[in-house]
């Protein structure tokens, strides 16, 4: 991969991305939905009986994820299909010629944005949990516990790496509503297949993105039978890479 054509595309890509206001809009929502799910989950537990416990409240704190992962995803999504909605991928494409220094160009920037704004939202619900239950009888859950802080830091990292596989998705669909609905269904729908299966869904569950940050990623203890946090983050970074590497493959082969 030529450096120079790929430091002169990711310097395009990082201004595309920051003068769109849907880019602030979805970031700045992602941040906020997680600190409103920390603080409603500290409200809550206030005055809980019996009283809660720190993982109880750093874990339901980080399910605010769950909205933030669609509103990141659609932003990796975006990255790509906003240039196909107004023509522009066809100046881009004039621009750096060969396809897969200006994918690689999006992955990166958008990649490292959404790791940024999924640290700042994670450690956000982090936060207005614990100040939400300031002043009660609820231990706190301290950072310098290592589950708590690779529970709070992998969360995270799998919003990142959902932009990502947005951006994926974007390259192979092409259209937004198409490749957001994509990308929804395939967060939620195979939980809701595994769910039919029982206990026994648990070997196909812990494959499933969904429960792997509501059962691995975002909790400090792993729920039996899944994968730990650390792998499930990992097998995140593989669908990602096979969503964009796919889409690599079509953006090679068909016409802007």
């Amino acid at each position: 991969m030529n450096r120079y054509g790929f430091r002169h595309a990711a310097r395009m890509e990082r201004i595309k991305l920051s003068s769109v206001r849907s880019t602030w809009w979805l970031a700045i929502a992602a941040v906020l939905s997680m600190a409103a799910a920390g603080a409603g989950v500290g409200l809550g537990y206030r005055s809980h009986t019996p009283v809660a416990t720190a993982a109880q409240i750093l874990n339901n704190s980080l399910g605010g994820a769950i909205v933030a992962q669609l509103l990141l995803g659609a932003l990796g999504v975006l990255m790509v299909t906003g240039e196909y909605g107004s023509g522009m991928i066809r100046s881009t494409l004039a621009a750096v010629p060969r396809r897969r220094i200006v994918l690689a160009a999006k992955a990166a920037v958008c990649g490292g944005a959404a790791l940024g704004v999924g640290q700042a939202a994670s450690f956000a619900g982090y936060l207005s949990g614990q100040l939400a239950i300031r002043g009660t009888a609820i231990p706190a859950a301290s950072l310098g516990d290592p589950a708590i802080l690779r529970a709070v830091v992998l969360t995270g990292v799998y919003l990142g790496v959902t932009a990502l596989i947005g951006v994926g998705i974007g390259t192979i669909v092409r259209h937004s509503g198409a490749a957001i609905g994509t990308l929804f269904g395939l967060m939620f729908v195979p939980m809701i297949v595994a769910g039919l299966f029982g206990e026994s869904g648990i070997q196909v569950g812990r494959f499933v993105p969904l429960l792997m940050l509501l059962n691995s990623i975002a909790v400090t203890t792993p729920v039996p039978g899944l994968f730990n946090g650390w792998i499930s983050a990992l097998l995140m970074c593989g669908y990602a890479a096979v969503a964009i590497l796919s889409g690599g493959v079509l953006l090679r082969h068909r016409d802007a």
